[in-house]
């Protein structure tokens, strides 16, 4: 596969459509910096797939579509296409040339393209799978990749090695199998939560099934027992009704009797009343008359008791008047003897006030003053206290050094001791591991070779294997190719004989005579009868259109025949030629013209059929070749007809015809002879294929035979067995090495700690002199201190005496500013009394003088209304006398109306005692219905019978159980069943449907249970795959990387790549070491920057070497690498074109000189890459 075209429009700086078409060999990318040179390889990256804008260096996909210059607008559209060779079928598709394109619209819209055909990103993903190609795969390199690979950043190392053993595929499958497993074990999950549910459910179900079955018989029992009493209430209820009904009829009589009573009594009531109504209205005004005198005596009554009630109120309001002003006189006389006390108690206490504040002034003088020779002494002490806590430090801090350094001193003397004593083991030890590794060295040496003689001859079977293995495939091309050949052929020969068969597209008349058995004779078609080369025959088609489905038949009988066959059986029309007909005739090309040939000479025709052709195609000639302007030139003269070989047009002396040719058109002329021609065709085909199925089982055979002989398992343990004891064979020389260092280390620490042993004794020399310096200066700053300690102690004592005076002094003070001040509120507080006594005594006084008046007033009055009452009195007495007369005779009356009222209502009672006990007998008949109609509810509603179908039976069915019984034996049934609370009466049915789903549950966890064992036995087998084809990979690389690495350093230096977890080799890291001579890095990150990118130049073309890329694209690769570096760089690179294309891109004037195309990105316009191609090939 070869990378043949990259075309760019609207990506980054490409505003204008640019072309970079690469060759074999190595193509140069170069310019200046900022020209874009890099966008190109961001391009051929985002067209295989990019999704990260950090690899495209960007902060979103948007701002990869070309934004714009100061006289350029912005582009819609970023479009890039990528074309390759696919000549040796390394793309798994049957074109051999394959196109990727992607596009991004600013809209946000994109678009991948597969040869122009809209794909997803998954297809180009997998078009490309384990080729070498992809947007991350190792065929595309960046110097800063170069660090990554070292580092190991994110699994860099180890992601190219999966690419290059093409296990992607296998990672791919388990991570979809590991989805299905996941999947399958929810579904595992969620079968078992359902089971555990479906179990519980279950178990329920089957209990109320049983119970519901119990209940059943338990409600048919109860069931026959309430009919069975139905049919005794029944009876009750027709019996209790014809008694009730006579009781009513009794009652009605006598309700009816009493009504004539009262009808008779309310007669006579009624004439009584009338007599007795004048009398009463006499009565009523009489004792209107005497009531309302009656009034008038009880007011006059009430006006004096409301006087003598004010009489009282005045009197007992004078009393409590004098009372109040005697008491006010009393308190205000008590109220100003107060006030002339305290005056004369705030006089003295004043005084005294006057006198504690003369005092206090004087103490507190005195008290001051002493603070202050306080305060100077507590200076001085506090100076002093400064400099022997400063003193005293000095000691601590010199005291505390001579500690640590003894503790220093004797720590190190202990480690002196230990490193002696650790180093001499060291070194024992060291000799062991110098004995060691000259034996695996040995072991080494021995293995290698077992390993590279296998090796060997394993590559030798290999070249053979491939040898067939390619034979083969030339071979499956050549059958693929004809088995496509045979089955088009078998198809076209198909469709031709069913069209022949069928006759589609011919007449009904036509298909009517073919099929008819009456028409023995069976001729051909006109369209049957010739054949001719397919290039000639839209145009012979179109010419002969018209007579294509005409019969070609030898006598005028045989269509006289067909004709009557038609006509009887009215199926249409037909033509006929009839060759007796036809003349003989002599034809003679007319027109000497190079580029006409006559339609005769291009067809096809048995001796029989040929005077048909010769008169129809007499004149007609075809145009080889199409002249200018052929359509324009005059038409031809006399009965000539020229056809363009094509069938675009025809033309006569009186016009043209011509237009579109259809597509299958041409596909009927000589349809009988093309079936022969296929047929022999398709029988060639079927020999050759046969013939090449048995050449491919030979090299199946001998390619099986070879294969059986591979050493690939022996190598396998070779190489792990080679690559477990360079492992060791490195863990020992580390070791070693680091023991070596540890030795050396434990010398130079050795003479260290003598060093500052020494060190540390010389301090303390200097140190101990001093601190005993600092003792005795502390020892006379101790009676100095003491004596400013004494003074200060005494004043101190001074001040406290002299303060509890004033304190004391200072409290007397205050409490004698208290005693005047309530004095003060006090004498305040009796003089707002003496004020309030005074104005409520002037009030008091001021009411009394008005009470006395009223008093007078009210009690004149009270004695004129005495006499008036006591004639009223006397009018009274008359007033009731005549009252009492009246109504003596209006009561008799009235009795006797009260007499014939008793009668009336004593009927009445009888009538409605009767009426209630008929009530009740309705009542009870009311009840009786509503019993039964109870009994019809509950036997319908209970048990679905109606009454009326118990009532209207013939016979009444025997009861064996008294009604007693049955009541009892009811009233328990009922018990029972309601004692069985709720009851799921569809128990058995939905433990029947439980129980399947049960089972069916059931057999779908033992599905998942083998789907989850095929999925894991799925995994381990892609895993060890994968690890087979990962090992014999990581061995291949191991082996190369060696090698070219010693190529591009020296034959001496030492390298090597391996797996830190043997045991896990698809989960393993990948150590790279790396020891250019003269050098021992502890890790590879110590090497220079060239050093680096050459480490990781080999290790990439020891992938290419075990899994070639068809390209490799460099950007900026060799800028590190020095000019004795740069040619080991641009040597291997042109050793490696041989097999590979290489794009650099590069500044380096080397490395652009040793390749072979140039393709320079300039900005000629600011803003816009253009690329401009330089072959050095043509310079050389």
């Amino acid at each position: 596969m070869q990378l043949t075209k990259l075309e760019i429009k609207g990506f980054k700086s490409f505003g204008d459509k640019i072309t970079i078409n690469f060759n074999e060999g190595v193509t140069a990318i170069v310019g200046p910096n900022g020209c874009g040179k890099s966008n190109v390889v961001d391009a051929i990256r985002w067209v295989l797939g990019e999704q990260s804008t950090r690899m495209l260096r960007s902060e979103k996909m948007e701002n990869i579509i070309f934004n714009g210059t100061k006289n350029r607008k912005a582009a819609n559209l970023a479009e890039v296409s990528l074309t390759f060779d696919n000549n040796k079928n390394v793309l798994p598709t049957a074109f051999t040339t394959v196109t990727v394109t992607r596009k991004l619209f600013r809209n946000g819209d994109s678009e991948y393209r597969l040869n122009d055909v809209k794909c997803r990103l998954k297809d180009i993903t997998d078009l490309f799978l384990d080729t070498g190609v992809g947007a991350d795969s190792y065929s595309i390199i960046e110097l800063r990749m170069i660090d990554e690979i070292i580092n190991n950043k994110e699994n860099s190392r180890r992601n190219l090695f999966e690419e290059a053993s093409g296990i992607s595929k296998y990672k791919v499958r388990k991570k979809q199998t590991l989805n299905k497993l996941r999947d399958t074990e929810l579904d595992l999950s969620r079968v078992d939560d359902l089971m555990f549910e479906i179990t519980k459910n279950l178990r329920s179900l089957e209990g109320q099934a049983k119970k519901a079955e119990k209940y059943t018989l338990l409600k048919d029992e109860y069931r026959q027992s309430s009919i069975n009493l139905a049919y005794y209430r029944i009876a009750d209820f027709s019996s209790e009704l014809e008694r009730l009904q006579g009781q009513e009829s009794k009652l009605n009589k006598q309700s009816t009797d009493a009504q004539e009573h009262i009808n008779k009594a309310e007669n006579a009531l009624k004439q009584i009343r009338e007599d007795n109504l004048e009398q009463e209205k006499n009565v009523s005004i009489q004792q209107k008359a005497t009531q309302e005198f009656i009034n008038k005596i009880r007011n006059y009554e009430s006006e004096k008791k409301v006087k003598n009630e004010q009489l009282k109120n005045l009197q007992d309001k004078e009393s409590r008047l004098n009372f109040e002003i005697n008491n006010d006189n009393q308190q205000l006389n008590h109220v100003l003897y107060t006030i002339k006390r305290l005056n004369e108690e705030l006089f003295h206490e004043q005084q005294q006030l006057d006198n504690f504040q003369t005092n206090l002034e004087k103490d507190k003088f005195e008290v001051e003053e002493l603070r202050g020779q306080q305060q100077t002494a507590k200076g001085k002490l506090d100076s002093y206290n400064k400099a022997s806590t400063t003193l005293q430090d000095n000691i601590y801090k010199l005291e505390k050094d001579i500690a640590v350094l003894n503790i220093q001193k004797e720590a190190l003397l202990q480690e002196s001791i230990r490193t002696v004593t650790d180093t001499e083991s060291k070194e024992a030890e060291l000799n062991q591991f110098n004995i060691t590794v000259a034996e695996l060295e040995g072991r080494v040496e021995t293995q290698q070779q077992q390993y590279e003689t296998a090796i060997q001859m394993e590559e030798e079977l290999q070249s053979q294997i491939q040898n067939h293995t390619a034979n083969i495939n030339t071979l499956k091309d050549e059958l693929n190719k004809e088995s496509r050949l045979a089955d088009a052929k078998q198809n076209e020969y198909n469709l031709t004989k069913s069209l022949i068969d069928n006759l589609e597209g011919f007449p009904d008349s036509i298909r009517f005579l073919k099929k008819n058995a009456g028409w023995k004779k069976q001729p051909p078609l006109f369209s049957d009868v010739l054949f001719c080369e397919e290039d000639y025959r839209v145009a012979i088609e179109n010419y002969l259109e018209s007579i294509m489905n005409h019969y070609v038949v030898e006598t005028q009988q045989d269509a006289v025949q067909a004709i009557n066959l038609l006509s009887d059986a009215a199926r249409g029309r037909a033509n006929f030629f009839i060759l007796d007909a036809i003349p003989s005739i002599k034809t003679s090309s007319s027109i000497n013209d190079d580029i006409l040939t006559p339609a005769l000479n291009v067809i096809t025709v048995d001796d029989k059929f040929k005077p048909l052709c010769e008169v129809l195609l007499q004149n007609v000639y075809i145009l080889q070749r199409e002249r200018d302007h052929e359509l324009e030139l005059p038409l031809p003269e006399g009965d000539i007809v020229i056809l363009q070989k094509n069938g675009k047009f025809s033309k006569n002396r009186l016009g043209l015809s011509g237009g579109s040719v259809g597509l299958f058109e041409g596909k009927r002329i000589g349809r009988a002879k093309n079936i022969e021609i296929l047929a022999k065709e398709i029988k060639a085909l079927n020999e050759n294929i046969n013939k090449l199925q048995d050449q491919i089982a030979d090299e199946s055979g001998r390619l099986a035979a070879l294969q059986s002989n591979s050493q690939k398992e022996m190598i396998d343990e070779l190489r792990f067995q080679l690559n477990r004891l360079n492992n060791e064979l490195i863990s020992v020389k580390t070791k070693q090495e680091q023991y070596q260092t540890f030795i050396t280390n434990a010398l130079n620490r050795k003479k260290d700690i003598q060093d500052k042993i020494i060190a540390i004794e010389n301090d303390l020399l200097i140190v101990e002199p001093q601190i005993q310096d600092f003792k005795n200066e502390r020892e006379q700053q101790v009676g100095d201190l003491q004596e400013f300690q004494d003074r200060f102690n005494e004043i101190s004592e001074i001040l406290t005496e002299k303060s509890a005076s004033y304190n004391q002094g200072n409290l007397g003070y205050h409490q004698q500013q208290n005693k005047v001040s309530n004095i003060n509120k006090d004498l305040e507080f009796r003089e707002t009394q003496q004020e309030d006594f005074q104005s409520r005594i002037e009030r008091n006084t001021k009411d009394l003088e008005e009470v006395q008046l009223s008093l007078k007033n009210t009690a004149q009055f009270v004695d004129e209304e005495d006499q008036d009452l006591v004639e009223m009195y006397t009018q009274k007495d008359a007033l009731e006398k005549g009252l009492e007369e009246l109504e003596k005779s209006y009561y008799g009356v009235r009795k006797q109306i009260n007499e014939l009222e008793e009668q009336i209502i004593q009927y009445r009672r009888s009538k409605e005692q009767d009426d209630l006990l008929i009530s009740e007998i309705k009542d009870k008949k009311t009840a009786l219905q509503i019993d039964l109609n109870t009994l019809k509810e509950r036997l319908s509603a209970e048990f679905n019978i109606e009454l009326k179908d118990l009532l209207e039976q013939e016979e009444t069915p025997t009861i064996t159980e008294d009604q007693d019984v049955l009541v009892a034996k009811c009233t328990k049934l009922k018990k029972q069943l309601n004692e069985y609370g709720s009851i799921n009466l569809m128990a058995k049915e939905a433990f029947d449907e439980m129980n399947e789903r049960y089972n069916f549950i059931n057999k779908e966890k033992s599905d998942l249970l083998e789907a989850k064992e095929s999925l894991m036995a799925t995994i381990k087998e892609i895993d060890d795959t994968a690890e087979v084809q990962f090992m014999f990979t990581f061995n291949s690389v191991r082996d190369n990387f060696i090698k070219v690495f010693r190529s591009l350093f020296n034959e001496e230096d030492s390298c090597d790549l391996i797996l830190t977890d043997p045991s896990k080799p698809l989960d393993s890291d990948i150590d790279i070491i790396a020891r250019p001579k003269g050098k021992r890095p502890l890790s590879i990150n110590q090497l220079s920057g060239g050093e680096k990118t050459l480490t990781s130049t080999a290790l990439l073309f020891s992938l290419y070497l075990s899994k070639p890329a068809p390209f490799c694209i460099f950007d900026e690769v060799d800028a590190p690498l020095d000019d004795t570096n740069i040619d080991k760089f641009n040597n291997i690179i042109r050793d490696f074109s041989k097999n590979s294309q290489f794009i650099v891109v590069s500044h380096n004037k080397k490395t652009i000189a040793s390749t072979d195309i140039i393709y320079g990105v300039t900005m000629v316009e600011q803003g816009v890459s253009r690329v401009v191609a330089v072959d050095l090939r043509d310079v050389a």
